[in-house]
């Protein structure tokens, strides 16, 4: 059953899918590794994945990240790498991880092949929170594929502010009110998610 906020999060992707087309960023998981001591609190990361949109493609390959633990190191990690281009990603924090094991499809007697749900839940400064979700047999892949689809989303809300606020700029100079209008109404609907810079 689908709550108001994805009902809402739907209003947003399609703002960007309209406005964005081609353009709409896809974060694909490459390889993850993960090393982990039981002599330290520090888990090592090497991971990669791709930036994605028309016909950009560049993969980004991060190697030893530490962090205090995997999800720590791959969200400090995508907010690095990310931020200074997407400023309003500096507005968002983890609050809740759910994994919730659905053992209705397991295959074995033991049901340690289940999938898993992992969920997300992050909080947008000033904007609520916003659910993340991914399923999968590992714990690990579904944790960075949502955090992966959670970082694309907003991304794409960044973009295509920035986007619409050049379109609108525009219909202004030329005195396009038809324009004008449609363009304050996706930022409206943008700006239920986020703040932009």
């Amino acid at each position: 059953m689908k709550t108001p906020e994805d009902f809402r999060r739907e209003d947003v992707k399609s703002v960007f899918k309209r406005r964005l087309k081609e353009e709409t960023i896809q974060l694909k998981p490459l390889s993850i590794k993960i090393e982990e001591n039981l002599l330290s609190d520090k888990t090592i990361v090497d991971l990669s994945f791709e930036k994605n949109y028309r016909d950009y493609s560049k993969t980004f390959t991060f190697q030893e990240i530490m962090g205090s633990g995997f999800v720590d190191a791959i969200f400090k990690t995508c907010t690095t790498a990310f931020s200074e281009e997407y400023k309003s990603l500096r507005n968002l924090s983890l609050v809740d991880l759910i994994v919730r094991p659905i053992f209705s499809m397991a295959s074995t007697d033991a049901k340690t092949d289940a999938k898993t749900d992992v969920i997300f839940r992050l909080e947008t400064r000033q904007h609520g929170i916003s659910e993340f979700r991914s399923r999968s047999r590992s714990i690990v892949y579904s944790s960075l594929v949502a955090t992966l689809e959670a970082f694309q989303f907003y991304m794409n809300c960044d973009k295509t502010f920035r986007k619409l606020q050049f379109i609108l700029e525009d219909a202004q100079d030329r005195n396009r009110g038809d324009i004008t209008q449609l363009c304050v109404s996706d930022l409206s609907t943008l700006s239920r998610v986020n703040t932009y810079v």
